[in-house]
């Protein structure tokens, strides 16, 4: 699979884009482009693969990804149902990093909003009352011309540069590719997992998709990641574990086996390293957020 630099559609009387997508379900293949990508999920769940993170998305989620940070959202499979009537829905500003020219950005009232896109090169989640302000000037954005585009477009960034609703979301070192024949090492390897990840992947099996031998593998995969193979897979069995706790009412032991894992100790093992809880108690707080 080819590495995507995905191009980004600028109408000619624009400097950057703003947009409503409504389709069947979001554009699921690796990619990364120079400009930053502003994104609210208005409609839609799967799994988030920003860096080297993978975390499940939903419904009113919103993440800045900074530029040509590797990035895809990988909706639910219920969602590739060929008569399914499902609606991913979300609203996108891409934008240039020097939108506004390099001298304005370099004046010094504007170091919080450097300092902003610098930090966005890891992706960065939104969430409280910025995420709701955020929203509101994406939706007023979406209509307007001109100037005033501008304008709003530096309100927002203006208040996320001051905003501590601001959660890190991929390692700062990640290494993107060097050449296409990597880029395409690593996308293979990724899209690969993607939909073998619940059943056994052998080193051997997943070097393959690289044309690489074992170690050869484990060597370029830790050094475009920072981890290594059996750490991401292990995160993104539980990542999905994460999901169907929250969002299902499978029983904890069906969700241990769907995700990968041959037995429940080995699975509550892992879940409590990473997320500090173990399975039940994760599901339980999951469902203490829910407003009736």
């Amino acid at each position: 699979m080819k590495p995507k630099l995905l191009k980004i559609s600028v109408a000619p009387e624009n400097s950057f884009s703003c947009r409503f997508d409504s389709v069947p379900f979001f554009y699921n293949e690796w990619h990364f482009h120079p400009e930053v990508e502003l994104v609210y999920i208005i409609q839609g769940s799967g799994t988030q693969f920003i860096g080297n993170d993978i975390n499940h998305f939903n419904s009113d989620d919103m993440v800045l990804v900074g530029s040509n940070l590797p990035h895809l959202w990988r909706s639910d499979d219920d969602y590739f149902v060929k008569e399914s009537t499902l609606k991913a829905e979300s609203l996108v500003i891409h934008f240039m990093p020097d939108v506004f020219g390099l001298p304005f950005m370099g004046l010094p009232e504007n170091k919080l909003i450097t300092d902003l896109l610098n930090r966005a090169k890891q992706g960065i989640k939104i969430t409280g009352n910025t995420k709701e302000k955020v929203h509101g000037f994406m939706q007023t954005l979406l209509v307007a011309k001109g100037s005033e585009r501008l304008i709003l477009l530096l309100q927002i960034l203006n208040i996320l540069s001051l905003s501590s609703d601001l959660d890190p979301i991929a390692a700062n070192n990640m290494e993107h590719p060097h050449s296409v024949k990597e880029g395409e090492r690593i996308n293979s390897v990724f899209q690969y997992l993607i939909n073998n990840f619940s059943k056994t992947v052998s080193l051997e099996e997943i070097a393959a998709q690289a044309h690489l031998t074992p170690n050869a593998f484990c060597r370029f995969f830790k050094a475009r990641t920072k981890k290594t193979f059996s750490q991401y897979l292990l995160e993104m069995r539980i990542s999905h574990a994460c999901k169907l706790l929250a969002d299902t009412d499978k029983s904890i032991g069906n969700i241990c086996l769907e995700c990968g894992f041959n037995n429940s100790s080995h699975f509550n093992r892992h879940f409590k390293q990473l997320n500090g809880c173990t399975p039940l108690e994760y599901r339980r707080k999951q469902l203490s957020k829910v407003v009736y």
